[in-house]
C-alpha cells in the first residue's frame, strides 16, 4: 500500500471536510507514492516516538496530533522540533494526522468516550453541520450515580487520575464527555441539560465560570481522553498488508 492509500481510508472513515478549520491535518510530511509495509500508530509525535519509528523500521506514522502546528518557518537542528522533523526525513518516514476530524466524526473519539461511559441516547454537543456528528457527545447515564461516584468511575475506566469541581454529592442522570481539551462544550452541554462534563485540560478560573453555571466538572486530562485514538486507527488498518505498531509513548503528566 501507498501513503496515499493508507491516507485515503483514514479520510474515508473520518473526512477532513469535518475538521475544525484552524486544524492541521492529513499527509504532512513526506511522499504519498511511497509503499508502506510498517505502520506506527501514535496519539502525539514526540522526539521518542520518532526514535521508535525509526527503530522500527516504520515507513509512516498515524498520529492524533499534527506536527508542524504553529507555522514554523526554519527547519534545523538548533530546536527539537527541527531535529524530530529532519530524522523523519532522514529515515523517509511520512507522517500523517486526523484530528479533530477524528473527534468529531461517527465512530470517532467522542463516541468511544460514550461508550466508555455507556452514555444512553448520545447525541453531539456541537453537531458538525457536514458529518452528522460533531464535538462533545450527551447522553443519559445507565446507571444515576452521584458525581464523586462518576470521578471514580473515570478514574477506573480511563486508567488516570481525575480532578472533579462543583458539588460531588449532585445527581448525575445526563453527562456530556469530550475529548482533550473540550471544556468549551461545556455551557452548551450544560443548556441541554447535562448534570455532568467529562473533558481533560480545564483551566483553573474558566473552571469557576463553568461552576456558576451549575456545571459538575470532571477533567480526566488531554491524554487518557485521546489514547484511544490508537485503537480507532488499528480497527481502520487492520487486514491488510500492514505490520501494525501502537507506540509506547506515554502521558507527559506522572502522578505522584
Amino acid at each position: 500500500m501507498r501513503v496515499y492509500d493508507i491516507a485515503k481510508l483514514i479520510n474515508t472513515a473520518f473526512p477532513s471536510e469535518i475538521a475544525e478549520p484552524w486544524d492541521n491535518i492529513g499527509l504532512l510530511l513526506g511522499r504519498g507514492e511511497k509503499e508502506v509495509k510498517k505502520v506506527l500508530l501514535t496519539l502525539d509525535v514526540t522526539p521518542f516516538v520518532v526514535q521508535e519509528a525509526i527503530e522500527f523500521g516504520a515507513d509512516l506514522i498515524v498520529s492524533h496530533h499534527p506536527i508542524l502546528f504553529s507555522g514554523t518557518k526554519r527547519i534545523t537542528d538548533e530546536n527539537a522540533e527541527g531535529r524530530m522533523l529532519l530524522e523523519l526525513t532522514e529515515h523517509k518516514i511520512a507522517v500523517f494526522a486526523a484530528h479533530t476530524n477524528l473527534d468529531s466524526g461517527i465512530g470517532g473519539l467522542n463516541d468511544k468516550l460514550a461508550e466508555i461511559f455507556e452514555l444512553q441516547n448520545a447525541v453531539p454537543v456541537l453537531p458538525n453541520p457536514v458529518s452528522g456528528a460533531g464535538l462533545g457527545r450527551i447522553g443519559d447515564l445507565k446507571t444515576p450515580m452521584t458525581a464523586l461516584e462518576f470521578a471514580k468511575l473515570a478514574k477506573q475506566r480511563l486508567n488516570t487520575a481525575v480532578r472533579l469541581s462543583g458539588d460531588a454529592d449532585k445527581l448525575i442522570k445526563k453527562a456530556a464527555v469530550g475529548s482533550g481539551a473540550s471544556d468549551y462544550i461545556i455551557p452548551e452541554a450544560v443548556k441541554m441539560g447535562a448534570d455532568l462534563v467529562l473533558t481533560g485540560d480545564c483551566k483553573y478560573h474558566r473552571n469557576q465560570g463553568y461552576i456558576d453555571l451549575g456545571a459538575v466538572v470532571v477533567d480526566a486530562g488531554h491524554y487518557p481522553t485521546e489514547i484511544m485514538a490508537m485503537d480507532i486507527f488499528e480497527h481502520i488498518l487492520k487486514g491488510y498488508s500492514l505490520e501494525i505498531k501502537k507506540s509506547e509513548n506515554k502521558d507527559i503528566f506522572q502522578f505522584i
